[in-house]
């Protein structure tokens, strides 16, 4: 009887490695299909994917930035240095300038807390045209700049400060979210011109929705469009 025991023990172990096994194959079998998915379109898994794994970039820093850094930035006098955004708490930004990537994409500040002006765009004041200005949502641990921008009510006031101190201030007119396929289509293009044509313009564009770990890019960009009303 200690015999049969014997046995019947063995093959309930045996068994139950096999059921482990298969287990822990359809378990790998899951993070490698979901892992796929979560790389070509941005969708979180069960267990979502750490941000750090998702956005590190590092030629992007989040580095708070020193009051006096801030006080001490100078650029032309035409140019736009600062801007404030009262709604949202955003007060005295540098304003950095940028081009287009190799990639021909609007480039973006390499400080998560600095947004950038486009330097193909006109200069506040100029009276006609659009001022485009990027920024920051997120970075790989913390928020950046723009990371309410989908929130700001139209007739929000958003202020520019000038490089020779002349201040400039716009209204919100047009806050909407577009996929990135339908920014590529036309929404870039209207970014360039004022949502007024008799009026300056002041356009913001930010990052949203999915990151796609693939192209690396988010999945739709806010745009917002203001008027000069002082």
């Amino acid at each position: 009887m200690a015999t049969g025991l014997e046995i019947k023990y063995k093959r309930s172990f045996g068994s139950l490695k096999s059921a482990v096994a298969i287990l822990g194959m359809g378990v790998v079998a899951l993070s490698v299909f979901y892992s796929y998915r979560w790389y070509t379109t941005g969708e979180q898994p069960p267990i979502p994917i750490p941000a750090a794994m998702a956005l590190a970039n590092p030629s992007v820093s989040e580095s708070p930035i020193p009051i006096e850094k801030i006080n001490e930035y100078t650029v032309a006098a035409m140019n736009p240095r600062y801007i404030s955004i009262p709604d949202l708490n955003i007060t005295k930004t540098r304003v950095m300038t940028v081009g287009i990537t190799e990639t021909g994409q609007l480039d973006m500040p390499k400080n998560i807390n600095d947004v950038a002006w486009y330097n193909k765009s006109v200069t506040p004041g100029q009276g006609s045209g659009a001022v485009l200005i990027s920024g920051h949502s997120t970075g790989y641990s913390k928020e950046g700049v723009f990371v309410k921008l989908d929130t700001l009510p139209l007739g929000s006031k958003i202020i520019l400060e000038r490089g020779d101190g002349k201040m400039f201030t716009y209204e919100v007119v047009e806050n909407k979210s577009l996929t990135l396929a339908e920014v590529n289509k036309v929404g870039m293009k209207d970014m360039m011109f004022s949502a007024q044509s008799d009026k300056e313009g002041l356009n913001l564009i930010s990052y949203s929705g999915r990151y796609i770990p693939k192209d690396k890019v988010f999945d739709h960009r806010i745009m917002l469009r203001a008027v000069r009303i002082d």
